[in-house]
């Protein structure tokens, strides 16, 4: 059983990887690469208040959705073959990526719900700088890699597994993530605090086209 909770990280991390890597870095280098649908996602989301229609669009007719659910079936496809030695671990890989999709779609489909249920992905694309906050289902490694740039705090996640916790549970695990962690936090700090220094000069990065 243990298997499963290593796949939700697991799946975190690439999700954290692919994103900044293949999806912002790699199509900037090279214009005419498939992943270039990314950044016209990114135009799109910024000039609609966060939604994307074209998450209403069958796969087969927009580029940038049959990318994703590709990958999704790629990626659970690759690990198929660990079901033999590692069944929840593999089913850990498939719920991840039925998590991205369902809450991915949803997101753009519903900005407000974004706004307050995945804030992370929401400041992806509405802060000043779009080259942060790279998780999308959950902002673990935005946290262990100081990417999370908090935008605004009435709606940011109270803990850094950005979930909904009882008090009891949320603030003894606050006290011993800032100590294991203190790093992270000066840097989240640090990251709240160009945030809104940005937004106070007006001083906002489009993402490149």
């Amino acid at each position: 059983m243990l298997g499963f909770p290593v796949a939700l990280l697991t799946a975190n991390a690439f999700e954290w990887y692919a994103h900044k890597v293949w999806l912002h870095e790699y199509p900037r280098k090279h214009r005419n690469s498939p992943f270039f649908s990314h950044i016209r996602h990114h135009k799109r989301v910024r000039l609609n208040g966060f939604e994307d229609e074209h998450y209403k669009v069958p796969m087969l007719q927009d580029q940038e959705i049959f990318n994703e659910k590709v990958a999704l079936i790629g990626l659970c496809a690759v690990f198929t073959p660990t079901v033999v030695v590692a069944p929840f671990f593999t089913a850990g890989i498939y719920y991840s990526a039925w998590q991205y999709w369902s809450k991915h779609s949803k997101a753009h489909l519903e900005p407000e719900w974004a706004r307050t249920r995945l804030p992370w992905h929401y400041d992806h694309h509405m802060n000043t700088h779009q080259d942060a906050n790279w998780c999308v289902t959950r902002p673990w490694f935005d946290y262990i890699m100081g990417t999370r740039v908090i935008g605004e705090d009435s709606v940011a996640e109270t803990n850094m597994l950005g979930m909904a916790l009882p008090d009891w549970v949320e603030r003894p695990l606050n006290k011993l993530a800032y100590r294991l962690l203190p790093g992270t936090f000066q840097r989240l700090d640090s990251n709240r605090s160009n945030e809104e220094g940005r937004r106070q000069r007006g001083d906002v990065k489009e993402i490149a086209a």
